[in-house]
């Protein structure tokens, strides 16, 4: 199994507004990935349980959060994220999409801000 990855930018309870072009969330590479393996990006928002965003799996260590995960009120969101390597098992479901299966350990999460407004709202620090 591939060690957890390190997660570099942005940095712990880093807070974007509206004003903030995009978002990359950025990590260090495990190693060199086979074919049939990635990166899966998992981006929760704490603040709002029902607001379910998409996992996503990528072949390179950056992630450009995509303009709809931006919260559409004026409160600012608390995200976590996470990065894992996964590989494909060989199965599909029944849309003929791949099936993906844990190649490694979860990175430790990490939080960030974002609010729609132009105000800046710092990440709570997260407890030990």
């Amino acid at each position: 199994p591939y060690p957890a990855p390190n997660l570099l930018l942005p940095p712990n309870g880093a807070p974007f507004s509206a004003s903030d072009g995009t978002i990359t969330l950025q990590w260090a590479s495990v190693g060199t990935l086979r074919e049939n393996e990635a990166y899966m990006v998992k981006v929760e928002d704490l603040t709002d349980s029902k607001n379910l965003l998409p996992v996503d799996n990528v072949n390179d260590t950056k992630y450009i959060l995509p303009v709809s995960f931006r919260p559409k009120d004026n409160t600012a969101h608390v995200f976590s994220w996470t990065i894992v390597v996964v590989r494909q098992s060989g199965n599909t479901d029944e849309d003929g999409n791949p099936l993906w299966e844990m190649a490694g350990e979860f990175s430790a999460p990490r939080l960030f801000s974002w609010t729609s407004a132009g105000e800046v709202v710092p990440a709570p620090s997260p407890t030990p």
